[in-house]
Order: C-alpha cells, then structure tokens, then sequence
C-alpha cells in the first residue's frame, strides 16, 4: 500500500491570512456604507423634487381650470392622509410655521407642504426633524408665479428649510439669498 504524504500546514487558512481578509472587508465596508447613505439621500432628496414638481403643475393645471389656486390637498388630487402638524417635532420645537397642511411623502421621510398667493403658489418639502432617520434628509422649495414663471430649489448640504417664507430671506447653500418667483429680489 502506497502512503500519500499531506502536508497538514496547508490546510485552511493561517490567522495571518483572516486577519488581512477581515480588515479588507473592514476598510471596504467603511468605505461603501456612506457612500450608499449618500446615494439614498439623494433619492429621497429626488422623490421630493417629484413631489413638489407634481404638486406645482398640479396646482397650475386646477388654477388654470378653476381661476384660483387649490385650498386643499383634495383640491390637487393628493391621495395622502391628514397629519396634525402640531405633534411633529419640526413644527413644535423649531417654531416653524405649521398650519396643519403637511402631508408625509417618500415614505415618510419628508412633509410638504403649499402656499398660496393670488398670483403665486410655492411649496416646501422638508425632513420630519433633525434627529433619527430624517435628519440629512435635505429640504426642497418650489415655486411657480403666474407672471415670472417658475422654479425649483434643492439643497446639496444639510442646511434645512421648511415653510412658506412670504417675509425673510431664504439662503442658498453657499449663504447667498435665494431669490425665485419673485421673493428676495
């Protein structure tokens, strides 16, 4: 009988050889997760531009049937649920103006909200508040002016916004007043 020589040593894999391994795994997980975090924020970020597009065109299309801007999200044909603005932590603790006209978008991850002038409407979509899941959720402003037309903002830093500003100034990411639709000239 013939007896095969093996070599135990070469039997899986040596300490050396998981330590290395695991700390590859390591450094491209560090890498990847934000980056994906990045990549799901700006899909959300995407769907709320959605959102506020739809809402403006929405709202272009009853004022130009009705003559006036909607009152209410029935008005736009927005199939989304009643929420009381004033249980929420953006509307409560930050003293944002909060009329009870939010509704929550993206699953959740922001609210938007309309505004309306006799010549203007504009809408906000924001992240619930700033801690937890939603908070570098970045905000979205939209505004359309039946005699200058109009526009939709979205913030690539985490500066937040939410509300109407009809008064005040509303700042750009790089702190310059943002002037659209009219307001900030």
């Amino acid at each position: 009988m013939v007896e095969l020589n093996k070599d135990d040593s070469k039997n899986g894999f040596s300490l050396i050889e998981l330590v290395i391994v695991i700390a590859v795994l390591s450094i491209l997980s560090a890498v990847a997760i934000p980056a994906f975090t990045g990549v799901i924020r700006r899909a959300r970020q995407a769907a709320a531009i959605a959102y506020v597009d739809a809402t403006i065109k929405s709202g272009f299309v009853f004022n130009s049937e009705e003559g006036r801007w909607p009152n209410s999200w029935e008005e736009f044909a927005q199939n989304s649920n009643y929420i009381d603005a004033n249980v929420l932590e953006s509307c409560r603790l930050y003293n944002s103006q909060c009329s009870g006209n939010q509704r929550p978008i993206v699953g959740g991850q922001y609210l938007i909200e309309f505004y309306t002038r006799p010549d203007e409407l504009r809408v906000s979509a924001w992240r619930f508040n700033n801690t937890g899941e939603t908070s570098m959720n970045r905000s979205v402003w939209g505004c359309l002016n039946l005699r200058r037309g109009g526009q939709i903002y979205h913030w690539k830093s985490d500066n937040f916004y939410q509300g109407p500003s009809w008064s005040g100034t509303i700042y750009d990411d790089n702190g310059d007043t943002l002037s659209m639709c009219g307001q900030n000239p």
